[in-house]
């Protein structure tokens, strides 16, 4: 093995030893950020949970906050590639939002604490983060479409504004399941609850559907 072969070998394993440390302070950091909040973590809490130097977080992240952006997004994804896996092609708003509740609540369970922080809007801590409002601006085109359409066949009321409503339904989705899994509300009646009031605020009933 020549001198270039051995450089190459050792600058590949200090890569790699490099990216295994991000990776733990990053894991580190979503276990701390959803158990004891943004707050209360500190760096150098999330440097003894990853099982590294302290002076190897700041190797890695500029401080808390740049971490803290870093995790967001990777829950935003998380979030957004379970959910619109699990919704098939459907015929009627209600529909859809049966199968988004229910699928946002399943990684609610899956992942005990995640939800708020995949909904939150990173602008919070960094009035320059784009991530965030392109994660969540493909999350909720899916509410958009829905209701778009809904509109244009008559299902919806017609003086609806899909883009502020879409929003507006993560907002009410951020902090109405974390409330239903704090109280032991079951899935099934979560889903109902809050199905049945955006249908009724939203979609025609049967008399008025032309």
């Amino acid at each position: 093995m020549n001198h270039s072969t051995d450089v190459a070998v050792a600058t590949d394993r200090a890569s790699k030893r490099k990216e295994e440390k991000r990776n733990r302070l990053l894991a580190a950091a979503r276990k701390l950020f959803v158990s004891k909040g943004y707050h209360e973590t500190r760096p150098q809490d999330i440097a003894k949970e990853a099982d590294v130097a302290h002076g190897t977080f700041y190797s890695h992240y500029t401080d808390k906050r740049e971490i803290f952006l870093a995790f967001a997004s990777s829950a935003q994804e998380d979030l957004h590639s379970y959910v619109h896996s699990r919704i098939p092609k459907v015929d009627t708003f209600e529909e859809y939002i049966r199968y988004s509740l229910t699928a946002i609540q399943e990684f609610a369970e899956q992942n005990p604490g995640l939800l708020r922080s995949a909904l939150v809007d990173t602008k919070v801590f960094d009035p320059t983060d784009s991530t965030s409002k392109e994660v969540r601006s493909r999350f909720a085109a899916g509410f958009i479409g829905q209701l778009r359409n809904g509109c244009k066949n008559g299902e919806l009321y017609e003086d609806i504004d899909p883009d502020l409503i879409g929003h507006a339904m993560m907002g009410l989705i951020q902090f109405s399941a974390p409330m239903a899994y704090r109280k032991g509300q079951s899935r099934e009646e979560y889903v109902n609850h809050l199905s049945r009031f955006l249908t009724r605020a939203l979609v025609k009933s049967p008399k008025t559907i032309k």
